[in-house]
């Protein structure tokens, strides 16, 4: 199909939709030919150096759980730090907080999920396409705080291709009997002519979860013996320690969103404008604070995230530029950590913490060719935050509350090129980024702190890859060299207040006097894929040398005035590990993938172990597929973790465990509709399994034994 237009200025760029027909732009003043062929768009990770794994849609919904860290959180070199089922954050290869980015459709999700291992990521598992997960470094293509990896989801709020039909969509629900929880998902597709509008929509309510035994290990007990002050006995006495039911576990949540799409079905354009809303409200598990007299209750969070995104892509087949891609997002996100008091704290119920931040992200990337053979990116990025905040120092009935501000700019420049020759594949990426953090709570005062550094980050790498090599089908071989830097953040650099998700009271590492410097790290990373019939393997090691890795670090000398504090520190630092995965079509209908993961990492300043690193993993999975049908079995292990933080103020270890879980799905089709009801069993034993990457493992395991029924009607 061709189509003709008449230019009476410059030319002008226009987004791209992708489909399977070439067409010719031609313009009348000097008949410019310009043709482009409309392909299925793909995903930036595809150009990453390091090692991607995407997760399909229907992998994701079959994991699918309250939060992306649980979803996510048995893909090879993916844990996730776990806190109850309202907040689960992805980590990565041992990397948490603000080293993995979460990312919405290549940009932020605008969240605090980096700054606390309480907070929720804003992402809702059921909306979603796939998900790119990066493991090792890709601060290249988001930013140089991905310094350990990153999660990309890709949204459905707007269409990024034109359905069949006028009318389109689905919709799920789901019931679990661990927490009776109930929740439901779906999307809506309008099509009029080239524009496309699109809705959807999610809800959850699901009460406390039912655990094995005991919410509190036995080490935890012993070491830590949680009491509380009771008035009416004069005396301390033990806080009973939940059995069978974890209190304050409960988690609501609803997201909605409407977009629109312009997609010609004769230009290889696409225009996307979408707003959304994500709310979230959990408990948190109690967490004894270490003092008896000290406040006793539950914490709650409740979320709030009102987001606009703008995106747009063009596909041109002549000339250097082969496609442009830009995105700018807006978000404003709240959020409100309330006490409420039991016991002889009953009715001094407050708000110990509330959270606003502003934010504007925008990228734009330019995918080019060369000469025969070289590809690449090249792109620039921006973002600015204002972070507020208002914290108690003193609760009610002398309630006295201290505001914070923090404003962070930041802007980069990054190129990824790719050159094939023959066998060999080769990678040279660059970023350039600056950043400008501010602490603006004292301006009235006159007072202000600022910090500006400038991060270069590297990498390099090559690939060798050969058809039918000896006894296999194909072999490929890559290396990757990478030298990234990392900017610290405000709150690494400036907290001064208590954080109840870790009950812990927090120090910035640039309020001694000395400023926290660049995170500095060198790379290896070596990865070997083979094929040999109906076998597919993939091995990846890996090593990271820090020269100065910043973590929360507590010790004896800094609990004075503040009761349990921790400080953000330096420190020389090694992660060495590895992922293995391995695909076996034992038959038409029988598939077995096996997989395993390890990371060791040490503070090699101190010749200790790096705090809530995950332990030695394997896990199984056996799927039968057969027309309508579709079954599996996991199994999913966790050793012991006993590579802890010695005394004083040692890290407690975690014991080893085994998650058996079973899954059945019948699909039925009428005419072009699609209705499929399905089961899934999790922890099928009943084991009692705490995640070693959670500041909470010993007060809040994992779920027990559960089943979830549900259906999906797709039309």
């Amino acid at each position: 199909m061709f189509y003709r237009i008449a230019f009476f200025t410059a030319p002008l760029l226009l987004p791209l939709h992708a489909q399977d027909e070439p067409i010719i732009v031609a313009e009348e003043l000097d008949e410019m030919i310009v043709s482009a062929e409309k392909t299925k768009p793909t995903p930036l990770g595809e150009a990453s150096m390091q090692s991607v794994g995407i997760i399909s849609e229907e992998s994701l919904r079959r994991n699918a759980t309250n939060t992306l860290g649980e979803t996510l959180g048995w893909e090879p070199g993916v844990s996730s730090a776990y806190y109850g089922p309202g907040a689960s954050r992805p980590v990565i290869r041992g990397f948490e907080g603000v080293r993995v980015r979460t990312l919405t459709d290549n940009l932020g999700t605008f969240d605090l999920s980096d700054v606390s291992p309480d907070h929720g990521v804003a992402v809702e598992p059921f909306l979603l396409e796939n998900a790119e997960v990066h493991r090792g470094p890709a601060s290249l293509l988001y930013g140089n705080s991905a310094i350990g990896g990153a999660v990309n989801s890709r949204s459905k709020v707007i269409a990024r291709e034109l359905p069949d039909r006028p009318v389109s969509g689905d919709w799920e629900s789901r019931y679990e009997t661990n927490g009776d929880g109930l929740s439901s998902a779906g999307l809506l597709s309008l099509k009029t002519g080239p524009v496309i509008f699109r809705l959807t929509g999610s809800a959850r309510d699901s009460g406390d979860i039912s655990i094995p035994s005991r919410a509190r290990s036995e080490d935890y007990e012993s070491t830590e013996s949680p009491q509380v002050y009771d008035p009416s006995l004069g005396q301390s006495v033990p806080v009973p320690n939940p059995d069978g039911t974890l209190p304050n576990s409960y988690h609501d949540s609803s997201t909605w969103s409407a977009g629109v799409s312009f997609l010609p079905e004769d230009l290889p354009l696409l225009l996307g404008f979408s707003y959304s809303r994500f709310d979230s409200r959990y408990g948190v598990p109690y967490f004894f604070p270490g003092d008896a007299t000290d406040l006793f209750g539950d914490h709650r969070l409740d979320m709030e995230l009102d987001r606009y995104d703008l995106e747009a892509r063009i596909d041109l087949d002549s000339g250097f530029i082969s496609k442009i891609e830009s995105r700018l997002a807006h978000g404003s996100y709240s959020h409100g950590e309330f006490f409420k008091g039991r016991g002889k704290d009953e009715g001094r119920d407050f708000l110990d913490t509330g959270l606003e931040k502003k934010t504007t992200e925008g990228r734009i990337d330019f995918h080019h060719r060369g000469f025969d053979g070289l590809t690449g990116i090249i792109g620039i990025s921006g973002n600015r935050e204002d972070f507020e905040s208002l914290r108690a120092i003193f609760p009610p009935p002398d309630l006295q509350q201290v505001e914070g501000k923090f404003e962070t700019k930041g802007a980069g420049i990054y190129f990824l090129e790719t050159f094939e020759r023959g066998e060999w594949t080769a990678r040279l990426g660059h970023r350039l980024e600056t950043s400008q953090v501010e602490d603006l709570s004292l301006e009235n005062e006159g007072y202000t702190t600022r910090e500006r550094e400038v991060s270069n980050s590297l990498s390099a790498s090559i690939a060798w890859q050969r058809e039918n090599l000896g006894p296999l089908d194909r072999l490929s071989i890559t290396g990757i060299f990478s030298r990234m830097e990392r900017i610290p953040t405000a709150t690494e650099r400036y907290a001064f207040w208590n954080n109840a998700g870790i009950g812990r009271f927090l120090i910035g590492g640039d309020l001694d006097g000395t400023p926290l410097g660049l995170e500095k790290s060198v790379g290896y990373e070596l990865g070997i894929e083979a094929e040999k019939g109906p076998i597919t393997a993939r091995f990846n090691t890996y090593h990271y040398d820090f020269d100065n890795f910043i973590f929360l670090q507590e010790s004896p000398e800094l609990t004075g005035g503040f009761g349990r504090a921790v400080q953000y520190i330096e420190r020389a630092a090694t992660f060495t590990g590895f992922e293995a995965e391995l695909d076996w079509k034992l038959s038409e209908p029988l598939t077995l993938s096996l997989m395993s993961d390890y990371v060791r990492a040490e503070n090699t300043t101190d010749n200790e172990p790096i705090p809530r690193m995950p332990p030695l993993r394997f896990g199984a999975r056996l799927e039968w597929q057969q027309e309508h049908w579709t079954a599996g079995l996991e199994i999913r292990h966790a050793t012991e973790q006993d590579r802890v933080k010695p005394a004083p103020r040692a890290e407690l270890r975690s014991d080893a465990y085994t998650m058996l879980n079973a899954d059945l799905a019948r699909t039925f089709s009428i005419n072009s509709q699609e209705l499929m009801v399905f089961l899934r069993a999790t922890n099928l034993l009943d084991e009692e399994a705490r995640v070693s990457t959670s500041f909470r493992k010993d007060v809040a395991p994992l779920p027990g034994r559960g089943l979830t029924l549900g259906m999906r009607y797709t039309f």
